[in-house]
């Protein structure tokens, strides 16, 4: 596989998530130069660019054929913008794809074939999806490669994404699984600090110390619960003493349903996904 110093990579919508995935890029060796950011505008591109370090197209080419130079000289193409925008950009975006370069596709709702039927048939394909911890090198991605990738280009993708992430290689048909449980699942977390925050403020702590208290919490028992091992269910055990408070506590989250919550937003965050995919 090639050095990633040596690699150009473009992202082609460099927002929340693409943006995100950009870091990552930058973080596992692709260069400030080489790393290539492209977004609708050039204001907004030299902005993520300067937050992100990495280059803006328009900078480097600075022409009316910016996207179609940054995608020709790309040994890595990154798919970053809105799923819905997929039809109107691939005819800019497939004349100028060389042979060798791998496309990989953020976009939720867009398959394999379809993404194969977007860019005349190109071979070197893998869908990923993320989830947002990735800016900070704690995220998740499930990795999907299509039927014609090689090796290399699959270890490629996983090189671009490894070191802030977790990387699962999964079977296309399992993505609206992935989304359910990791995709959309920071924003599950985020509520329920959102709900525990407002719910110690009202006993009194300061948002900011609520905040801390929450927050170190939150990331202390996934950080146990990822360095050891240990089963959540054995870990929960470790802490809650027969008639404790912290037994009431659950037993008033179970009786509030907490379980068939979470998995009733799981569901539907994948519905969706398929749904999306269906269209």
């Amino acid at each position: 596989m090639a050095n990633l110093t040596d690699l150009t990579v473009t992202v082609i919508g460099a927002g929340n998530m693409g943006g995100a995935v950009a870091r990552a890029i930058r973080k596992a060796g692709v260069s400030e130069r080489r790393l290539v950011l492209f977004n609708s505008s050039e204001e907004s591109t030299s902005r993520a660019a300067r937050e992100i370090g990495a280059a803006s197209a328009f900078e480097l080419f600075g022409s009316d054929a910016t996207l179609a130079t940054a995608v020709a000289e790309s040994h890595v193409i990154v798919l970053g913008f809105k799923p819905y925008h997929l039809e109107a950009m691939a005819p800019k975006i497939a004349p100028h794809v060389q042979e060798g370069t791998l496309i990989v596709s953020l976009l939720a709702g867009a398959s394999l074939d379809t993404l194969s039927d977007a860019f005349d048939g190109h071979k070197a394909l893998v869908r990923a999806m993320p989830n947002t911890p990735i800016a900070v090198g704690q995220g998740v991605v499930g990795l999907m490669p299509g039927e014609h990738a090689s090796e290399s280009e699959r270890e490629l993708a996983r090189a671009l994404f490894e070191k802030s992430a977790t990387v699962v290689e999964i079977p296309e048909h399992q993505v609206h699984g992935v989304i359910g449980a990791a995709g959309s699942a920071s924003a599950y977390f985020f509520l329920i600090a959102e709900a525990m925050i407002d719910e110690a403020v009202a006993e009194g702590f300061t948002r900011a110390v609520a905040t801390d208290l929450v927050v170190g919490t939150m990331l202390g028992s996934a950080t146990l619960l990822h360095e050891t091992g240990e089963a959540p269910t054995s870990a929960r055990y470790a802490v809650t003493s027969p008639g404790g408070a912290t037994a009431q506590a659950i037993a008033a989250l179970e009786e509030g349903g907490i379980r068939a919550l979470m998995a009733r937003g799981m569901r539907a965050a994948a519905d969706t996904s398929r749904k999306m995919e269906e269209r």
